[in-house]
């Protein structure tokens, strides 16, 4: 059977070539180990602040206090002036800067009161917004409860007539923690980008030299042995994403709210599409090379236009277009439907979808390498 002897020579190979074995052993481990570590601590805790007092009173004297008991944030620094202040974020010693300005605590028994200024590093969107964030809430602390003081030392009522409040609910990731965020899009786009260059490697070895045509005497050729060929490296793939899984939602306790098993299926249809389309790529071009290149374009491009990290609504038509047609932007849907616990009905599409990026190339590849043996 032309599947079978495919299956047991490619396995041969990899038993032979440690390097080869390497890629689908070592390096998907690795890269699962050394993601999970970055993340485990979940939200971000400690970042460097730096405070400019202006005012030495003891309003910014409680602002300090209150800083330094928040948990996202550390005083790392308390240069004397913003510029300095500033310099130190260009630098990266801090990624945010509260600034107090000259009689901020005086001004809150006047009519008028000095804005106290939180600045932070918009390069590092994520971590910056955390310190700011962080910073924040301890002003606003501090700063409500010192106008209740204003009010009591004015022999005023404490009674405030509030306008009417939104309150925003966080339906999923309450903790907003960057371990489930940024675990559930890194190591899919890992193995999906990793799955293209094994799939150029694996069958670009066969177009050197007379490989294609001993392979085809050994195997029988055709889509089995092309299936053969590729199922080695596609269940290795596969198991480290079943792996994945079982750390996020078993031992870190993410809870996945739909199907796993569904999730599972569309991450083996997307690894195998994703062999598929770059086995078409080289079979097409006959040059390995080539094929990387297209390879590391449409899976390293793939995180990035996934709008998984970036929103693609309001993006310019090529970005959307470009987005439809990487295979793992449909993968992402699903999986995230999955974890928020959509229908299983819902997800029928997409599995339709990655079918297609498995089947069409498939039958591309077999044409391909078929022309190529007869020449």
């Amino acid at each position: 059977m032309s599947f079978a002897r495919a299956f047991s020579r490619e396995v041969a190979h990899l038993r032979r070539d440690r390097w080869d074995l390497a890629m689908v052993t070592l390096f998907p481990a690795a890269a699962i180990m050394i993601v999970a570590a970055m993340l485990i601590a979940a939200v971000p805790r400690h970042l460097p602040v730096a405070i400019v007092d202006d005012d030495h009173s003891a309003f910014s004297r409680a602002l300090v206090r209150a800083v330094a008991a928040a948990p996202a944030v550390t005083i790392a620094e308390t240069p004397a002036t913003l510029a300095e202040a500033e310099g130190m974020v260009r630098a990266g010693v801090v990624w945010a800067v509260l600034h107090i300005p000259r009689d901020a605590g005086a001004g809150l028994s006047r009519d008028t009161t000095p804005a106290i200024h939180i600045l932070f590093n918009a390069s590092f969107l994520t971590i910056g917004s955390s310190a700011a964030n962080g910073i924040g809430s301890a002003v606003e602390a501090v700063v409500a409860e010192r106008g209740l003081d204003v009010l009591h030392a004015r022999g005023l009522p404490a009674i405030r007539i509030d306008p009417p409040r939104v309150q925003a609910t966080v339906l999923f990731n309450p903790q907003t923690s960057f371990e489930w965020y940024l675990q559930a899009l890194i190591h899919p786009a890992v193995l999906h980008l990793l799955t293209a260059c094994v799939a150029v490697m694996a069958i670009g070895r066969e177009l050197d030299g007379e490989s294609l045509a001993r392979w085809r005497a050994e195997t029988g050729g055709g889509m089995a042995a092309l299936a053969g060929k590729m199922a080695p490296y596609l269940i290795l793939l596969a198991g480290w994403g079943a792996v994945w899984l079982i750390w996020v939602a078993g031992v870190r306790g993410w809870t996945m709210n739909g199907s796993i098993l569904l999730t599972l299926l569309a991450q083996a249809l997307l690894f195998a599409g994703t062999a598929s389309i770059s086995a078409m790529l080289v079979t097409v071009t006959g040059k390995a090379s080539v094929a990387f290149s297209a390879s590391a374009l449409y899976a390293g491009s793939a995180l990035a236009y996934s709008g998984g990290t970036l929103p693609l609504t309001g993006g310019s038509g090529f970005a959307r277009g470009w987005s439809q047609v990487l295979p793992f932007t449909h993968y992402l849907q699903l999986q995230m439907d999955q974890f928020l616990g959509a229908p299983v009905r819902v997800a029928l599409p997409t599995i339709a979808v990655l079918s297609a990026y498995l089947l069409v190339p498939a039958a591309v590849t077999a044409l391909a390498l078929r022309r190529r043996e007869r020449g």
